[in-house]
């Protein structure tokens, strides 16, 4: 009998301790610290308008990749679930020259503030050494410092200017945590986000104002390693 009341206290303890272990989740805080590789893998449709001489058939532009620093935070509302704020200084992309003028090189140059949010689902209970997780969310990316280079004006024929229209889309990431403490962890994720924008280029040549226009998906892979603190 005796052996019977210990083994039934005994599971009710570690009952007790995981129900505990799971309210503790509920509310805690966490702010990141880290790096971000921005791997864009982008597609461009052929650039249209302008006149004879340019652009050639088949002129394209391909986006180059960026790395920056990474930041966000992050508030677990339930055991399993958390919410996420995933920020970054923003980083500055090179616009190549692609198809018919890629060896034009560096093209143009572009700023952009990709912020994102996620709902975030947590395959093992909090404060597990390895806690792997899933996540959705939507991300807005917004445009700035939109310049050609020396190289741009001269293939399209004098000073141009450039716009992108910003972009919302669906985002979806995939991590995991390890924690050291209750307080510090190191966490790795690989996200991607539906970016999509038209660029325009307004060039001004003795004939006027020339104007080009192309569609392009970013298709950008982020990676990130971060440290966090939870309090």
């Amino acid at each position: 009998m005796n052996k019977k009341i210990t083994l039934i206290l005994a599971a009710s303890l570690m009952a007790l301790a995981g129900a505990a272990s799971a309210e503790t989740a509920v509310g805690t805080h966490t702010v990141y610290l880290g790096l971000a590789h921005i791997d864009v893998n982008s597609k461009a449709a052929p650039l249209e308008g302008g006149t004879k001489q340019f652009p050639a058939p088949g002129a394209q532009i391909r986006v180059g990749d960026a790395t920056t620093t990474g930041f966000g935070y992050t508030y677990r509302f339930a055991p399993r679930w958390s919410g996420e704020i995933a920020l970054g200084i923003p980083p500055s992309h090179k616009i190549y020259g692609n198809g018919v003028i890629k060896n034009a090189g560096q093209i143009a140059v572009v700023r952009q503030m990709p912020p994102t949010v996620f709902i975030n689902y947590h395959l093992g209970e909090y404060f597990t050494k390895v806690e792997p997780f899933v996540g959705v969310g939507v991300n807005y990316t917004y445009f700035e410092k939109k310049r050609s280079t020396p190289t741009g004006d001269a293939i399209s024929g004098g000073p141009t200017r450039i716009t992108l229209e910003n972009s919302w889309g669906a985002a979806a990431h995939v991590g995991f945590t390890v924690h050291y403490t209750k307080q510090w962890s190191l966490t790795a994720t690989a996200a991607y986000a539906d970016v999509r924008s038209q660029m325009r280029s307004y060039t001004t040549t003795n004939n006027g104002t020339e104007e080009l226009h192309t569609k392009i998906n970013f298709r950008p892979m982020v990676y990130t390693m971060s440290l966090g603190y939870s309090f």
